[in-house]
């Protein structure tokens, strides 16, 4: 019953990150926000937010005790924040303000690619079958969504793809680099709401406008209160929690409901179509999220 209700949750967040993606497309469509400064509020609020819950927790005063005894571990969650985590949402936001929610959540879905390139580097070892397997589907899957097959052409706009691919390095590495963190009995809970927020103040530094007010016009709240509580804060929480009865492999397969809500809501509401040669192609990136797992199997 218990890992029946984990997958509900981790897919669950999922879907959450999937609307959070639309309701940017919403937002860009409706304000003159660049994607830095929505990155700074969602950050920064959600990052606090997400502090508040953890602390609720002992293991939130464990890991701050571990900080204290090893210093130099908060260079670590800074870089986890900055790189990892705002450097992803901004990539993230960039790609969806050019090319849409859609094609910019299954594009940066590409990024098993990615962790398999550097696992096997790091490891010295050769990549497994189903990883092979994996990073040819995702890069073709790509290739098919973007080209429509036809590799005269963009079908998507060049920066939503560089900008796409960019997130899907700094996913990659935001899931990579932090293992060492949680081996020294870091809690994820902890890492996640500090390293979110730590990663938010950094974006002051980036922005010339400092100034909220224009985040909560009619027009856009909706939007900005979707991101922030249900893309952010309640899809974190749902992932953590399922993501503590399930195998990584389990996570991996309800993973895919990110990218696949994102083309059906972005369908819904803003009419998104993709053709048969693109729709293959998001298949194919669906299919290579949960090849290694169903190979190891």
């Amino acid at each position: 019953m218990k890992k029946n209700l984990a997958l509900v949750f981790v897919g669950l967040a999922g879907i959450f990150w999937a609307s959070s993606g639309v309701a940017v497309q919403d937002f860009f469509a409706h304000s003159e926000k660049s994607a830095m400064e929505l990155t700074n509020i969602r950050m920064c609020t959600a990052g606090a937010i997400l502090i508040l819950v953890a602390a609720r927790r002992k293991n939130f005063f464990i890991s701050l005790g571990i900080l204290k005894r090893h210093p130099r571990l908060w260079l670590d969650v800074i870089i986890y924040g900055v790189i990892g985590v705002m450097f992803m949402q901004f990539t993230y936001f960039q790609a969806i303000s050019i090319g849409g929610a859609a094609a910019t959540t299954v594009i940066t879905y590409a990024c098993p690619a990615m962790v398999v390139a550097w696992e096997s580097f790091y490891h010295k070892r050769l990549p497994r079958r189903g990883e092979v397997i994996a990073v040819i589907l995702a890069i073709s899957g790509v290739f098919l969504l973007v080209t429509g097959g036809n590799p005269t052409k963009l079908l998507v706009p060049l920066g939503c793809v560089v900008w796409s691919l960019l997130s899907g390095a700094a996913f990659a590495f935001s899931a990579i680099f932090p293992k060492h963190l949680f081996a020294k009995k870091i809690d994820p809970y902890f890492l996640t709401g500090v390293g979110m927020f730590i990663g938010g103040l950094t974006t002051f530094a980036l922005i010339d406008e400092k100034n909220w007010l224009p985040f909560f016009e009619s027009g856009v709240l909706f939007d900005v209160s979707w991101i922030i509580i249900f893309g952010t804060v309640a899809a974190f929480l749902s992932f953590n929690a399922g993501l503590k009865f399930l195998t990584p492999e389990e996570a991996s397969i309800t993973a895919t409901t990110e990218p696949a809500a994102s083309v059906i809501i972005s369908r819904i509401i803003f009419g998104t179509a993709f053709g048969v040669i693109e729709s293959l192609g998001i298949i194919l990136v669906l299919v290579a999220i949960v090849m290694p797992s169903v190979v190891k199997r």
